[in-house]
C-alpha cells in the first residue's frame, strides 16, 4: 500500500518576473500548483503558469529526476514567497518555498531533503547588499534646498527610522551630522510594508550607514543628492575607497559651472592687469 510522503524546499525563481513587494503579490501565489518538470540535463525545472521559472537545487534535483523518470506523480503547491532583487536593489526574481506531495510505494526510496526547508541561511532568507545608490527624497521641501547647497561630497549622513510618520509608517529620514533634515529614503526602496524593505531591515536591528556620492542639479535644476547605502560591517572597508558616484546629469551640469566661472575669474584678473 502507497505511503502519502511530503518535503519541502526552497526554489530561486529567476523567471519570477514580476515585482513581489508589495504583501497582497505574494499572497497571491499561496496556495498555487507548481509542475515539477524534469531537464533533459537530469535538472528539474519549476514551471508556473506554463513558464519555467526556476530549477530545483541539488541534490534533492537529482533524486526528483530519478523519480520522474520512473513514473512517479509529484504534487507541488506554494508556501510562501519572498521578493528578491539585485545589488542595486531593483527586483529580479523570487525565492519560493514549496510543498511536494507524493505516494510512496513499498521498496521505492523516500525523497530526503539536505536540509530542513526552515532552516535556510540567513544570506538567503533576506537580500543583502554591500552597497548601492539611491536619491535623497523630498529635497525641494521644507527649505531643504539651503541645507543640500551646504553639503559636500562623500560627506556622511545618518538614516532615522520615522515610523510615526503620518504619510509612511516606513519612512526613513535622512540627516546630517549637526541634525540638519536632509530628506528622506524613497518609499520603493524603505519598502515599509514589506519584510525585505529597508525599514523593516532597520527594525531588525539591522545598521546601515550612508554618504554623499554625488550632488545635483544647480543653475536653473532644483539641487539633489545621491547617496550611498553601505552594511555597516562593510562601510569601514569602503571608506578607504575613493567614493564612486551615481551616474548623474546633473552633477555634471555643477562641474561645467563651477569651472566656467573659475575660467571667467581668470580673464577679467587677466585685463584687469593690462
Amino acid at each position: 500500500m502507497a505511503q502519502r510522503r511530503v518535503f519541502r524546499t526552497r526554489v530561486t525563481c529567476l523567471g519570477v518576473s514580476e515585482d513581489l513587494g508589495a504583501t497582497a503579490k505574494q499572497r497571491a501565489l499561496i496556495g498555487k500548483i507548481v509542475i515539477l518538470e524534469r531537464k533533459p540535463s537530469s535538472g528539474v525545472s519549476l514551471i508556473l503558469d506554463g513558464v519555467a521559472a526556476g530549477d530545483l537545487d541539488e541534490p534533492v534535483a537529482a533524486k526528483v529526476a530519478l523519480a520522474l523518470e520512473g513514473g512517479q506523480v509529484f504534487t507541488a503547491t506554494i508556501e510562501k514567497a519572498f521578493p528578491t532583487y539585485d545589488e542595486k536593489f531593483k527586483p529580479n526574481g523570487a525565492r519560493l518555498d514549496i510543498k511536494v506531495e507524493y505516494a510512496l510505494e513499498k521498496g521505492q526510496p523516500a525523497i530526503e531533503t539536505e536540509r530542513s526547508w526552515r532552516c535556510v541561511p540567513a544570506a538567503e532568507q533576506a537580500p543583502t547588499t554591500r552597497s548601492f545608490f539611491t536619491k535623497i527624497a523630498g529635497v525641494t521641501f521644507e527649505g531643504r534646498q539651503h541645507i543640500v547647497a551646504r553639503c559636500s561630497l562623500g560627506e556622511r549622513l545618518v538614516l532615522v527610522r520615522d515610523p510615526d510618520n503620518r504619510h509612511d509608517k516606513g519612512a526613513i529620514r535622512v540627516m546630517r551630522l549637526n541634525g540638519d533634515d536632509l530628506g528622506f529614503i524613497p518609499e520603493h526602496v524603505s519598502r515599509g510594508d514589506d519584510s525585505s524593505g529597508l525599514a523593516s531591515r532597520m527594525d531588525r536591528g539591522e545598521i546601515f550607514k550612508c554618504r554623499i556620492g554625488s550632488l545635483t542639479g544647480g543653475g536653473e535644476m532644483s539641487l539633489g543628492a545621491n547617496i550611498e547605502i553601505t552594511d555597516a560591517n562593510d562601510f569601514e572597508e569602503l571608506e578607504k575607497a575613493p567614493v564612486t558616484s551615481a551616474p548623474d546629469a546633473g552633477g555634471n551640469l555643477t562641474w561645467v559651472l563651477v569651472i566656467g566661472a573659475v575660467l571667467l575669474v581668470a580673464a577679467l584678473i587677466v585685463v584687469a592687469l593690462r
